[in-house]
């Protein structure tokens, strides 16, 4: 529909051009289009806390203890209008400051200074509901068009190379329609072993989820 409106507006705005530039027009005047193509079935995406993991002030000391303790985790909650088919991509707005030797693609995401280290995100296939039904998280790569569920201990990694979604239980691995859906992502930190603490470092890794019609 998005194309559809696009197309109709320029195609207008087209011919005014035309009738403007013809030879004897004295006057003319501004047409302006405007609105929004929204679907009946629109969705909106939210993060528990604002999508912040809030790690306050750290110490050599509390990243020791942090080898054990890294992860946090964040409710991700889905509202459709009407049941739809929707899934998710993930853009590391901090991509360039993953540490070397570290993939960005790979689901390594920058924490704002390569010195500090990177953290990874993941989804685990229990605690996930869709209209009151446990349902099974599924993904696949951007440049693919086969589903997979969850890989050994039922848990995801989260990619920017990937599409993110939901399924049925069960063998066949296809994004299903829901209204709700509720989930959970999972972030776990990883600091380099040879931070330097002379100075204070700034923690400031960001990440956009970028929801998708599919």
């Amino acid at each position: 529909m998005g194309i559809q409106m696009n197309l109709k507006q320029w195609s207008v705005l087209s011919v005014l051009a035309g009738m403007l530039s013809s030879p004897g027009v004295t006057s003319a005047v501004d047409l302006s289009v405007n609105g929004q193509v929204r679907s009946d079935s629109a969705c909106g995406i939210a993060l528990g806390n604002g999508g912040v993991v809030d790690l306050g002030n750290l110490s050599r000391k509390d990243i020791g203890r942090m080898v054990s303790d890294r992860s946090r985790s964040m409710s991700l909650r889905i509202n459709c209008q009407q049941p739809t088919k929707v899934g998710f991509t993930v853009i590391d707005n901090r991509a360039g400051t993953v540490p070397p030797g570290q993939l960005p693609y790979q689901g390594n995401f920058g924490l704002g200074n390569p010195a500090i280290g990177f953290y990874k995100m993941f989804r685990y296939s229990s605690r996930v509901e869709a209209d009151g039904r446990s349902v099974l998280p599924i993904q696949r790569l951007k440049d693919s068009k086969t589903w997979n569920g969850p890989g050994p201990g039922y848990y995801y990694g989260i990619a920017p190379i990937s599409i993110m979604s939901w399924g049925e239980q069960g063998p066949q691995k296809e994004p299903m329609a829901f209204k709700i859906l509720t989930d959970a992502l999972y972030i776990e930190l990883h600091f380099q072993d040879d931070i330097a603490f002379t100075d204070e470092l700034e923690i400031d890794g960001s990440t956009t989820l970028e929801l998708l019609y599919l």
